[in-house]
């Protein structure tokens, strides 16, 4: 199924929920996968950092891992103990990503991945994907697609 949102920054904890509560619908062993795509300062990061913030994890304590490419968070959720934030913005070619050794985090219960620019990397199947459009310097349109049984 698709939705389309139209959010302001103060609309993202609001699609963050949203997001928490379809995936609370899956159901499948191993790491749950959120896929965000969108032009650089869409709103991927603050969208994670809102993510964070519902699952229990200080909002100020998250950053973009473009330098790093991997950053975990341990979170107070019951559910998803564990927020993975990937950044592939910096491949080049898919096999790049095995430095992050993902396999291991993907077959993980309790792990959430939240992965910008997973065409980077072209493994990864996500439960829910959310493309950020600009709008103008405030808005976006925030195109979110999950299976239908979710």
């Amino acid at each position: 199924m698709t939705e389309t949102h139209v959010v302001r920054v103060e609309d993202m904890p609001a699609l963050a929920e949203r997001v928490v509560t379809l995936l609370s619908h899956v159901d499948k062993k191993g790491a749950k996968v959120i896929l965000l795509q969108g032009e650089m300062g869409a709103g991927k990061t603050t969208f994670t950092k809102e993510l964070g913030e519902i699952l229990g994890v200080e909002k100020d304590d998250i950053h973009s891992p473009t330098f790093i490419l991997k950053k975990e968070y341990l979170t107070q959720n019951p559910i998803h103990k564990k927020l993975i934030h990937v950044d592939a913005y910096r491949f080049n070619h898919p096999s790049e990503a095995k430095v992050l050794r993902l396999s291991e985090d993907l077959e993980t219960d309790g792990n959430l991945l939240s992965i910008e620019w997973p065409d980077k990397m072209q493994y990864v199947k996500g439960d829910i994907e959310l493309v950020f459009n600009l709008i103008d310097d405030d808005t976006r349109e925030v195109v979110l697609t999950f299976e239908k049984d979710i």
